[in-house]
């Protein structure tokens, strides 16, 4: 009866292999304050508040409600916090566009390697693509954004458009999904790749010397495939359809893969990312379904 008890109060998304250290850190200082206050009052409440939350922190992950939103930014901010509760950084999604998403985030492989400054598969435009004013102002223009001075968001004629190329897209398996890559890419060569248990778009320029992949998840390939064909009806250049493609990700509500509702996290790698040593962890839409990152906002 204790043993099912404890099994059903479990939460096996904060504990065991998704155990988040910063998080159990955090939770565990918080219990040895709280027990160190009460010590004074009561050593008996003492004890017995410092055991129920060393259990709660054992079999739940955490004490206290909301802790991954808190304790990666509390851990961000300690002197070698990165490199005692971190691994290695997690490679986020590539994008279809010109610059391979080096604006938002690219996961680009050669050997193993992360890419360079200038992935193959996507010509080196960054310097000639529009900054984001121009882009903004371009994309409201062809009626693919509206802009009402306090709100970006869709028009509803490129909403439907592109969620309906999104919906067809979705059954499509990820072999189809890599040919009308091509389609809309700067890339010449497409194919799919299936590692740990995930499945990936990977584009290449297919230069003889080319090493180097981006690599696309699949809710981030039917986003922008989708919406790269939605946004051919609104612009007349390939260049600003994939932008558009890219920037709209930020607007999505459910993933376009599994349809699961999008939720709002960071990217540190304890509870979504990585954020690098000394840096506050930036906002960052993802899927809890897929755990794949979807978008991540500057």
């Amino acid at each position: 009866m204790r043993q099912s008890f404890l099994t059903d109060f479990r939460n096996p998304e904060h504990t065991g292999e998704n155990r988040c250290w910063p998080c159990t850190a955090v939770n565990v200082a918080i219990v040895g304050v709280a027990s160190a206050v009460l010590f004074p009052v009561s050593p008996v409440l003492s004890v017995v508040a410092a055991a129920v939350g060393l259990l709660l922190v054992v079999v739940r992950g955490y004490v206290i409600p909301g802790t991954p939103r808190f304790a990666p930014r509390l851990v961000a901010r300690l002197p070698g916090g990165d490199a005692l509760f971190h691994d290695a950084p997690e490679e986020p999604s590539g994008s279809l566009s010109p610059d391979g998403g080096a604006s938002e985030s690219d996961r680009a492989v050669g050997g193993g390697e992360p890419a360079g400054d200038d992935p193959p598969g996507h010509a080196d435009e960054s310097a000639e693509s529009p900054d984001r004013g121009v882009l903004l102002e371009r994309l409201v223009e062809a009626g693919v954004l509206d802009d009402d001075g306090e709100r970006v968001a869709p028009t509803a004629a490129f909403e439907e458009r592109w969620h309906a190329e999104m919906a067809e897209l979705r059954d499509a398996d990820t072999e189809a999904l890599a040919d009308a890559a091509l389609e809309i890419s700067p890339a010449t060569e497409s194919h799919a790749v299936r590692q740990d248990g995930q499945e990936w778009v990977a584009l290449s320029s297919g230069a003889e010397h080319a090493i180097e992949e981006t690599w696309l998840t699949r809710p981030i390939a039917i986003a922008e495939i989708g919406g790269g064909r939605a946004a051919a009806d609104f612009v007349d250049d390939d260049e600003t359809a994939l932008a558009a493609a890219q920037t709209c990700r930020m607007f999505l509500e459910d993933c376009p893969d599994c349809g699961t509702e999008l939720e709002r996290g960071d990217d540190a790698s304890c509870c979504g990312g990585y954020h690098g040593s000394g840096g506050v962890p930036s906002e960052t839409l993802f899927c809890p379904s897929c755990e794949a990152r979807v978008y991540t906002f500057e």
